[in-house]
């Protein structure tokens, strides 16, 4: 799929990684629809990205405002052609702090039924003009290997899950040309390290070793340019197969 003159959308484009997507493939001729809570941000990604961005306030996990931003889209445009679900959080993990457990209930919110929400509204679409492309950012935490917090951990293994399912889904009914595919970006330097990271000189040498937003978006733009029949229901880190939990199985 040609990344030229297409539709997508983009969770979390106010800032990180979610501004890089929206920068990269309006550069190269995409239409992108910015999703946020963050209106001030949005309004920073859409200076970067001239009148190819469409910025829209609201939050993942709200159906009402979900609903709003596919209204949009449909409107302006009549398809969607692509979705990043790259919307995320990660704050002090309740279950090994003092924090309430409403704060870990909000992190599955955000990054795993914010997917899910998106995801059910926007699919049938795809399926019913029978082409596009699901991307969700997941993280190596979804294995537990080095992960801090149970929270985040859970929402990203939860992230591959459903895309796998619903990608079997799509091959068995013959639906080649929708494909739902997982992303790791691997360690780059975003806000979300910030809210997890309380000690600032340890802060600073940890993101050091971090990657820029910009790296991911050549890889992003290769999960979309897949051929109908192509991968579907896999996890992708710098655009080769990654085998999540392969290493449990040794």
């Amino acid at each position: 799929m040609s990344v030229d003159n297409k539709v997508i959308i983009i969770t979390g484009a106010a800032s990180g990684i979610g501004r890089a997507l929206a920068e990269g493939f309006c550069s190269d001729g995409a239409f992108v629809l910015g999703f946020d809570v963050n209106r001030e941000g949005l309004a920073l990604t859409a200076r970067e990205c001239d009148d190819r961005f469409v910025g829209v306030q609201g939050d993942v996990s709200s159906e009402k405002d979900v609903d709003r931003l596919v209204s949009i889209a449909m409107a302006r445009f009549d398809r969607i052609d692509i979705l990043f679900n790259n919307a995320g959080i990660s704050i002090q993990d309740p279950l090994r702090s003092d924090a309430p457990f409403q704060d870990w209930k909000h992190i599955i919110d955000v990054n795993l039924v914010g997917v899910a929400l998106c995801t059910h509204r926007i699919l049938p679409i795809m399926v019913k003009q029978g082409h596009g492309r699901i991307i969700s950012l997941i993280s190596q935490e979804a294995e537990a290997m080095a992960a801090t917090n149970t929270a985040y951990a859970a929402s990203k293994a939860g992230v591959a899950t459903l895309s796998r399912v619903l990608a079997q889904g799509l091959i068995q009914a013959g639906h080649r040309d929708v494909l739902i595919n997982s992303m790791i970006p691997g360690p780059t330097r975003t806000a979300i390290w910030g809210s997890t990271l309380t000690d600032n000189s340890l802060s600073e040498g940890f993101l050091e070793e971090f990657q820029d937003a910009d790296v991911v978006y050549p890889h992003a733009r290769y999960l979309v340019e897949l051929p109908p029949g192509g991968p579907n229901g896999r996890i992708f880190w710098n655009s080769q197969e990654y085998p999540l939990y392969q290493h449990f199985n040794e």
